[in-house]
């Protein structure tokens, strides 16, 4: 546009410059030459009106283009934010399933070491162990190991009764565990098993009396927060919103680190 300009300037220099010496040299301007003078000079103000015209033109567009393209920028500046921040977002969340996945494998260590050390137990049916069946929801009430056992020893035979799905042995051989060895180390676990049987048998409210004990018993255990999860769940299908956000939301500003507050967060945001 500036080439153009600057030719526009030449072409009108020597035209002006032409009609002068023709002026010049014959001595005197004719009326016509004066008119076509004119008609010259409004020619070429035309063409430096549409000239300008259209450079105003060109600057507008291009102002349009820069606007544009600044607001493109800006989209794209904060949706490069957002998708940082869903990044980051997901780096805490497998740093956390990464923790807890080495808390689980060292508490499966230790459980191997106890194992080992444990003095060898008598046989299946030998005298120590009584077999039952889990029948259509009733249980015999006999006990599945006998009295003053090997704590470790009862706590594997409930557990594999769970893991079985056997919920009625489970529970049984939890609450022996429990009446036995009220305070070892297990003892939290075995709870927490046992209210999450009565989530199963779909008795609720006893659930949660169950998962509360694990709190008043062992309050700085770590299934301590897994605990009051599923309290706000249970809570949840008993569609008593209210206590499940007092529950998530103390889950959140006591336990903030742990991954259960991130789950607490997600849920208490489904719930409004």
């Amino acid at each position: 546009m500036h080439i153009m300009k600057s030719t526009f300037r030449m072409t009108t220099v020597r035209v002006l410059a032409t009609l002068a010496v023709a002026v010049t040299f014959s001595g005197c301007a004719m009326k016509g030459d004066i008119r076509l003078l004119q008609e010259e000079l409004r020619a070429i103000a035309a063409r430096q009106d549409s000239l300008v015209a259209e450079l105003r033109i060109e600057a507008q567009e291009t102002q349009d283009t820069l606007r544009t393209q600044g607001d493109q920028m800006f989209d794209l500046r904060g949706d490069l934010n957002r998708q940082l921040q869903q990044i980051n977002q997901s780096l805490v969340r497998i740093e956390a399933i990464a923790g807890q996945n080495q808390r689980g494998l060292t508490g499966v260590r230790d459980q191997l070491a106890n194992i080992r050390r444990m003095p060898a137990g008598p046989a299946p049916g030998a005298g120590g162990m009584t077999a039952t069946s889990d029948s259509a929801g009733t249980g015999s009430g006999e006990s599945l190991i006998g009295g003053g056992s090997n704590p470790q020893e009862l706590y594997d035979v409930a557990k594999s009764q769970y893991d079985r799905g056997s919920l009625n042995s489970a529970s049984r051989a939890f609450e022996q565990f429990l009446a036995d060895h009220p305070n070892n180390d297990l003892a939290p676990d075995a709870h927490f098993f046992v209210a999450d049987i009565l989530t199963q048998q779909d008795r609720p409210e006893d659930a949660i009396e169950a998962f509360q004990e694990i709190q008043e018993l062992f309050p700085t255990h770590p299934r301590v927060p897994q605990a009051l999860y599923r309290i706000a769940e249970v809570q949840i299908e008993l569609e008593d919103i209210d206590a499940a956000k007092v529950t998530l939301e103390r889950i959140i500003n006591t336990y903030p680190d742990e991954l259960v507050a991130m789950l607490a967060r997600e849920r208490l945001d489904e719930i409004g």
